[in-house]
């Protein structure tokens, strides 16, 4: 599993982790036991866990974790560090702005991940040690390393007394993904916790094996919306034909979060027929959160029926499902949308219009050029930038008129948008602008500028500017006679 992950599920343990006790905890053996054959850097930061303050403790962890394997000699004094709860505000990076809520325990069970599988043993070890927080921080260890020799250890530890311990072994089941773990995380739906069976749930759909199927449907029925919802979020990634009528029935709910969580589910069953016309009912829906994961749902599909659907949420009460019934338009290039979009260009929304701007690109009707010409003014520079995406798409001629002032005076997103455009429409009269363009400040619309004179003519010259206005006065009248007669002015 990436590190990026085991950070998600550190910072939904920290909350947990300081509402107990704070203890500081230095490694448990004798900083004089420390071998003097040790790395230097290693002994440095091996020395630094033992400094009285909370901050350099995590610190002299994170340094560790960051060495890796070349770490592993220090994997007894991090196993000892996993009990320090001390909460503290760390910046994983020196250079950036982006302070994280840790403690030097859970720095240090990132850095037994980051070292390997030499610290299997040790951790494995750890899940039976006195400290509810140390048997927690081993578990979330355990599933960065994935290793399937953890699992007997793990699936051990689902009968922990402490329900963080339970969940933290739950979920690195679920990462490690051996068909092993299957029985005992279905067992542990019957859990009389809640959280216990919600964590189950997720482990289960992680691992993905279809005989989860059924005991899911039957914790669709759970008296907790929580193990709900994440059971159809787990059904819709085994992808289980069995589950589908009850997946429809989940529609019904009385949470939003589950029937949006169902709508999901049944979006990704390869029988899509038995589906689609509870799916079509249910884009009616009253909440808009419903309403906006049906056309999401539906897609890239393609039906009289759902074409409709998409089409009318265009005029929608709540702006996400009317951005979301652009970009569904955008997929299926519905030659029927096209008026309805030029409309959506003038709603109240930024992104709506932004999106109805991709959607008639994609669709490609040169009718929608004068309406887009008129965007290119909007007030917002997404939706400029979109807009000049969507004329080149549409790939007129007549637009590299209006694109052209687009490349002197707009914003940076905004003058790559255009250059991209310009290339990508292909006519000999953009190479003028764009040739000028490989001055501008900024690298991205040079770089955007090159392409295009790359692909209109067929010649690279990088950004070379002198060049390649030495290429073009000599040989401009191959392109476009009235070039020849000084007229080329876009």
């Amino acid at each position: 599993m990436r590190l990026a992950k085991v950070n998600l599920a550190l910072s939904v343990l920290v909350t947990i982790l300081f509402l107990g006790f704070t203890c500081y905890a230095q490694p448990n053996i004798p900083k004089d036991k420390i071998p003097s054959n040790l790395a230097a850097d290693v002994k440095a930061d091996v020395d630094g866990l033992y400094a009285p303050e909370a901050v350099k403790r995590a610190q002299a962890a994170h340094q560790l974790g960051n060495m890796g394997e070349k770490a592993a000699a220090a994997i007894p004094w991090l196993i000892g560090m996993l009990g320090d709860s001390a909460g503290i505000e760390l910046k994983s990076d020196p250079e950036s702005k982006i302070v994280e809520n840790t403690s030097p325990g859970i720095e240090a069970a990132v850095a037994l991940g980051k070292i390997g599988n030499a610290a299997l043993e040790p951790l494995i070890g750890a899940l039976k040690d006195n400290n509810p927080h140390v048997r927690v921080l081993a578990a979330v260890a355990l599933e960065e390393l994935e290793n399937p020799q953890a699992v007997d250890a793990l699936i051990a530890a689902l009968q922990d007394e402490n329900l963080d311990v339970q969940a933290s072994a739950a979920r690195a089941l679920g990462e490690i993904n051996d068909p092993k773990a299957v029985a005992p995380l279905i067992a542990a739906l019957k859990d009389k916790k809640p959280e216990m069976r919600a964590t189950a749930a997720v482990a289960l759909g992680e691992i993905g094996d279809k005989k989860a199927t059924v005991p899911l449907v039957a914790a669709l029925k759970d008296p907790s919306e929580k193990v709900r919802r994440l059971a159809a979020v787990s059904l819709g990634e085994i992808a289980d034909t069995q589950a589908v009528k009850a997946l429809v029935a989940a529609l019904k709910d009385s949470e939003v979060q589950v029937k949006a969580a169902a709508v999901k589910a049944l979006a990704g069953q390869s029988d899509v027929k038995q589906s689609q016309e509870p799916l079509l009912a249910a884009a009616k829906d009253k909440n808009p959160q419903v309403r906006a994961a049906v056309i999401e749902a539906l897609t890239g599909m393609k039906s009289p029926k759902i074409e409709v659907i998409f089409i009318g949420a265009l005029s929608d009460a709540d702006l996400n499902v009317r951005m979301s019934a652009a970009k569904a338009l955008a997929e299926i290039k519905s030659p029927q949308a096209v008026k309805p979009l030029l409309a959506a260009l003038k709603d109240a929304s930024p992104g709506v219009r932004a999106a109805a701007a991709k959607a008639l690109g994609a669709i490609g009707d040169p009718i929608a050029v004068p309406a887009l010409f008129d965007l290119l003014k909007d007030k917002q520079e997404s939706v400029r930038a979109a807009t000049a995406a969507a004329l080149g798409k549409i790939g007129a001629p007549r637009a590299i008129k209006a694109l052209a002032p687009v490349l002197k005076n707009d914003e940076v997103p905004v003058r790559v948008s255009a250059a991209v455009a310009m290339g990508e429409i292909g006519s000999p009269r953009a190479v003028k602008p764009l040739i000028k363009a490989l001055s501008d400040k900024s690298g991205c619309v040079r770089e955007a500028a090159a392409m295009g004179l790359a692909n209109i003519t067929g010649k690279n010259f990088g950004e070379d500017q002198v060049a390649w206005n030495k290429y073009w006065e000599e040989n401009k009248e191959a392109y476009l006679s009235v070039c020849a007669k000084g007229l080329c002015r876009y």
